[in-house]
């Protein structure tokens, strides 16, 4: 069994939570990735499921330090993945999540991205909005979006592996070279209920730490993201919803309290 050590501590984690993504630039060897560079685009179970892809990326002590920190010790690792390669120029695609976005406050799944050649904005790059991850969305809504401030394009060195919360807004940016544009896509998930399993100072549990309000959210929203990252954090943390409930700061007094039916007498 491979062990993995986690490489996240809670500040890094609650990053995570309120962005969604996180980067790990030209952490894969030069020699592998150039070994990937003549992948056949589509499904790419061959190349993911191979014992050098699961040594050089899924395994790879940085990378699955991450993938440990935020899904636990015993994680599901990617068996197959999708390889999305564009050479000519295009467009770009429209904004979209995979899969149902807004699921809730629980990170059961990291979707990843592999770029095993550096990927300069010419030659259009993977595209993400940041805290999108948690917002329910009707995918024909947004596709419609053009720019949004504070979207996030993923320039990169070659052997650059991202992780993102499963649901988060991205797209593929319009591409203007001729420069192929490769990456591999494979996600990690969940096994064991979360617990406070990463690079921790103290026992104690810490009070979520908001960041800063994202650019595209009106005040009711930012309030909405802030109650959505104290509950995630809490979860991650392994707390019960009466624990939870203890640090959930923001929520309003005449909704605080409760008691079983049947103690009620009328």
């Amino acid at each position: 069994m491979a062990d993995i050590k986690p490489t996240m501590d809670d500040d890094g984690v609650m990053d995570f939570v309120a962005d969604g993504y996180c980067v790990l630039e030209g952490v894969v060897d030069s020699a592998f990735n150039l070994r990937c560079k003549d992948t056949e685009p589509g499904p790419a179970k061959e190349l993911v499921g191979s014992p050098d892809f699961i040594r050089e990326v899924l395994l790879h002590p940085k990378v699955a330090g991450v993938v440990r920190a935020l899904l636990g010790k015993n994680f599901l690792v990617p068996t197959g993945g999708h390889h999305h390669l564009f050479e000519e120029p295009f467009e770009g695609q429209n904004w979209h999540s995979d899969g149902i976005s807004g699921g809730g406050i629980e990170i059961a799944e990291l979707q990843c991205y592999y770029y095993p050649m550096d990927v300069n904005l010419e030659d259009g790059p993977t595209i993400i909005l940041p805290g999108s991850q948690c917002r329910a969305v009707n995918r024909d809504a947004i596709a419609h979006y053009g720019n949004i401030v504070g979207q996030i394009p993923l320039v990169v060195k070659a052997g650059t592996v991202a992780f993102t919360r499963y649901g988060i807004w991205h797209k593929a940016g319009p591409k203007l070279s001729y420069n192929p544009r490769s990456m591999v896509k494979f996600s990690y998930r969940r096994q064991s209920p979360p617990q406070r399993d990463w690079l921790i100072d103290s026992e104690k549990v810490p009070e979520y730490v908001d960041r800063p309000g994202l650019h595209y959210t009106s005040g009711v929203e930012s309030y909405r993201d802030l109650r959505r990252r104290i509950h995630t954090w809490n979860w991650l943390c392994g707390l019960s919803e009466e624990e939870s409930m203890v640090f959930d700061r923001w929520r309003p007094s005449y909704e605080s309290g409760t008691r079983p039916v049947e103690e009620m007498t009328i």
